[in-house]
């Protein structure tokens, strides 16, 4: 069996390993998840190639008895350079890295992850800054529907009514559950601060979402409010599913925030 494996893989992180190495890790469309060392020093031009962001076909060395892979070649197809040349642009692409690595990639299937990682960064790297909010809010409910995490909003959990398509349905964090406008109301005395408003364009807009590549979001306009929810309950649901807070900067905030 060959130790020298192919696959095509998107850098995710680059850390320094050593004086000389780097320790690198990658989301990779055959095998998710990947860690490999990069050994050599400021000249070797792989330091430029393996960088966060940057996609291609990779070359690895697979040494089972020390359970370390090495990187031998990396070639480029996608470099990404728009996503450094503005601090909005480069918070917003660092959050869907953080995600992924916080996910483990998602744990599975690789190539539906991976497909929905790429795309949306190559988008994002072609967006005006007005258009960032939108991508990552939806890159982060297609996550949820790798993950398998999107909640039920259609009907109430309590009295199993099918809500009415402009009604505002109210998602509790503490149940993990979904309540029509009647019964979500005397929940808010006790559970304000752990209630999340969506209302019917809210709804329509995710389920919209969630059927499109990330190029096309944009043709689909959402008001400042409505996406404010949207954004705020995905948020809600990706963190709990992470268990730890991701800063993003200011890319949906004017003020710095969590995921």
């Amino acid at each position: 069996m060959s130790r020298s494996k192919t696959c095509t893989a998107l850098v995710l992180q680059v850390r320094q390993s050593g004086e000389q190495n780097r320790e690198a890790v990658f989301l990779s469309r055959e095998e998710g998840i990947l860690k490999a060392t990069l050994f050599g020093g400021p000249k070797s031009k792989l330091r430029a190639y393996v960088s966060p962001f940057h996609e291609g076909i990779l070359w690895y060395y697979e040494d089972p008895v020390r359970n370390t892979k090495k990187i031998t070649d990396f070639d480029v197809r996608h470099w990404r350079p728009a996503l450094r040349e503005s601090y909005a642009h480069l918070m917003a692409g660092s959050a869907l890295l953080e995600i992924v690595l916080a996910s483990q990639g998602s744990g599975g299937p690789w190539q539906e992850a991976f497909t929905l990682l790429s795309e949306t960064l190559e988008t994002l790297s072609t967006i005006q800054e007005a258009g960032i909010p939108v991508i990552v809010t939806y890159f982060i409910w297609n996550w949820l529907k790798v993950l398998g995490l999107l909640p039920e909003l259609e009907h109430c959990q309590n009295c199993a009514c099918n809500v009415r398509p402009d009604e505002v349905v109210w998602y509790s964090s503490l149940e993990q559950q979904a309540y029509c406008s009647s019964c979500g109301e005397p929940i808010q005395r006790t559970e304000r601060e752990r209630l999340f408003p969506i209302n019917g364009g809210g709804r329509r807009w995710v389920a919209r979402i969630l059927e499109l590549p990330a190029s096309q979001v944009e043709r689909y306009r959402v008001d400042e409010q409505t996406l404010a929810q949207v954004q705020r309950l995905g948020t809600e649901l990706l963190q709990q599913a992470l268990s730890r807070p991701i800063s993003y900067g200011d890319t949906l905030n004017s003020r710095r925030s969590y995921l």
